[in-house]
């Protein structure tokens, strides 16, 4: 027994030299020292040999291979939602096209107006409707897609690289994803407003046939996926889950000399709405339906919010100050108030979760705001000012130029900015 074990304990000795050509060995004397030498526990002398020149590259490949699944099961996990064949194609479609060079920023507007909604960035790139055209621009300043338009009050919806184009007031709208136009069709009513979800459904709110406003949500194809009618209550706003099952529709309706606003929540496989909640004197302006499970519908005198799962709505007053701007994304409600109509400081409330939002003062009145990651940005003025969301400190400042309208934040780094006839691109850290 102790000859057995003396022998499996046996470790072998692996020489660099004997491995190496016969040249080389040749020039060597026999008492020369080996330089090098590996062990390895009881295995053949040329699987051990073969392990000195594959280990280390092995080792890498898979350690790469592991590093792109984990970051790949990462993206796919967190887009879960809006991962559709058309999704994924579109964003083949634009990346390949954005990589194709451009003559650089600023780049002139195709049209001759664009209202600040109606400015957005995704991917990377600028997202432009102005009253002719509806443009993607890369970030070299490359035209990534363009399509011409006919409609007179275009609104600018987005989701996930999912566009909804409609016109505010008429019948006529279109979706767009990734180069191309997949939808173009009249609604029938003169549409009030409209919301598409990451995976392409969306929905329009129109003037009523018999109530005062309907609800109508389509499949990505356009089939009606469902609808349902409002007797009193005219539609202001709405917004779809991500996968467009579910719907927070805001209303409005005069009760008594009073403005009753409402917010009514839908599951798109019931026939009636799942709950309702009234606003008094609070115009609703916007909603959101977070993919954390957060809904907010904003109003011109306090926010509403609630989560997804219990659908219990409270409401932060404002305290008497009015909006100058908000911004629905990410799950989170970032909105600026005033106590002054056109000038003066303002107050940017950034609602993340559940509770007191935090509280970011401005110098000046806040024209507008934009998000990317955990960065907000606010035009100020002349100038865009970065803040972190979280702890509402400032972080860098740019020049935005005399005529910025509007911001579009491409990182939390870069941003474009919508001047009255050109887009610019401009580096803030």
């Amino acid at each position: 027994m102790a000859k057995h074990s003396e022998k499996r304990n046996r470790r072998k000795i692996i020489q660099l030299k004997d491995h190496q050509p016969e040249s080389l060995r040749e020039e060597e004397t026999p008492e020369e020292a080996p330089k090098a030498a590996v062990e390895y526990d009881g295995e053949p002398e040329e699987e051990a040999g073969q392990k000195m020149g594959w280990q280390a590259p092995k080792a890498f490949y898979r350690a790469a291979v592991v590093l792109v699944v984990l970051v790949l099961g990462l993206a796919l996990w967190v887009n879960r939602e809006s991962l559709t064949p058309e999704n994924i194609w579109s964003w083949v479609q634009t990346q390949v096209m954005g990589a194709q060079g451009g003559d650089g920023y600023p780049v002139s507007i195709t049209g001759s107006a664009v209202s600040q909604g109606n400015f957005t960035s995704y991917g990377g790139n600028a997202v432009v409707l102005s009253d002719t055209a509806f443009t993607v621009l890369g970030p070299s300043g490359q035209e990534v897609f363009s399509q011409r338009h006919s409609l007179n009050q275009p609104v600018l919806k987005e989701a996930a690289g999912n566009y909804l184009l409609y016109n505010q007031g008429s019948t006529g709208y279109l979706i767009a994803s990734g180069t191309e136009v997949r939808l173009e069709d009249s609604a029938g009513q003169d549409i009030l407003a409209g919301a598409v979800a990451a995976n392409g459904r969306f929905a329009l709110a129109t003037q009523g046939k018999e109530g005062a406003s309907d609800l109508t949500v389509y499949l990505e194809n356009g089939e009606v996926q469902f609808t349902y009618s409002f007797a009193q209550d005219y539609i202001t706003s709405l917004a779809l889950s991500a996968d467009g099952t579910s719907g927070i529709v805001c209303t409005v309706r005069s009760q008594g000399g009073e403005l009753v606003s409402k917010v009514t929540v839908f599951q798109f496989d019931q026939a009636d709405p799942v709950t309702q909640y009234e606003s008094r004197d609070n115009l609703l302006l916007g909603a959101s339906w977070g993919e954390n499970g957060m809904l907010y519908a904003v109003g011109d005198s306090s926010l509403l919010w609630a989560r997804a799962s219990d659908l219990a709505f409270s409401e932060y007053s404002y305290q008497g100050r009015s909006p100058t701007a908000f911004r629905l994304e990410g799950g989170q409600a970032y909105v600026s108030i005033s106590a002054y109509e056109h000038a003066g400081a303002s107050t940017l409330l950034v609602f993340r979760n559940a509770g007191d939002p935090v509280e970011i003062q401005a110098e000046a009145r806040i024209q507008a705001l934009s998000v990317s990651g955990g960065t907000v940005g606010a035009l100020i003025g002349q100038e865009l000012v970065l803040y972190d969301a979280s702890t509402g400190s400032e972080l860098a400042r740019a020049d935005a130029g005399s005529d910025a309208q509007s911001i579009a934040l491409s990182s939390e780094s870069n941003a474009y900015v919508l001047g009255v006839s050109e887009v610019r691109r401009i580096q803030v850290r």
